[in-house]
């Protein structure tokens, strides 16, 4: 029983500090698209297998994070709370979850990172093109454009959420062995 309980405290110590450097990634400056937040989305339903408590701390980080940025870092003159697609933005992120909690080890787990990242693509840039203050027109060939003009932004987002999610299994990994020893 002791084991499991040190392995339980080293998943959650984990998932609370990949929840602070999600908030630190999206707040501070950073690459376009490159932040924890695909990895909190996806490596904690993958290591929780809570599906709620990791659509939770995807959310809330995202409305702390988009608080912050909305109304600090480029404030508009009145407060936001959210901005035009940002509902796409959280669907996006939650397809993460929902493939995270149900992958596998290894290739399975890999695929299922894959398969998170291009469905948050194909969502978050339709919330993109759907918006009323879109740069494309409401037709398909406005879709299409959008999906092409944000094909720079998708390579730092999947690379950082692999990125993320190794570093934080291999924290789980280094502070499950060390509190066993």
């Amino acid at each position: 029983m002791r084991g499991n309980t040190l392995i339980m405290t080293a998943r959650t110590k984990v998932f609370v500090g990949l929840i602070i450097v999600a908030l630190l990634t999206r707040v501070m400056p950073h690459y376009p698209n490159f932040t924890a937040m695909g990895a909190l989305a996806f490596y904690g339903a993958l290591s929780t297998r809570k599906l709620g408590m990791s659509l939770a701390a995807m959310v809330g980080t995202l409305m702390i994070s988009d608080l912050i940025i909305n109304n600090i870092v480029y404030p508009t003159g009145s407060f936001t709370l959210m901005y035009a697609g940002s509902l796409f933005t959280y669907l996006g992120f939650a397809a993460y979850s929902v493939l995270g909690r149900y992958a596998g080890q290894g290739t399975k787990a890999a695929l299922a990172l894959i398969g998170g990242s291009i469905a948050f693509f194909v969502i978050s840039n339709f919330g993109v093109w759907m918006t009323t203050n879109a740069l494309y027109p409401n037709q398909a060939v406005g879709l299409v454009a959008t999906y092409i003009a944000a094909i720079p932004f998708y390579a730092p987002e999947v690379v950082s959420t692999a990125a993320f999610s190794a570093l934080a299994y291999g924290a789980h990994s280094w502070a499950t062995r060390t509190a066993k020893a």
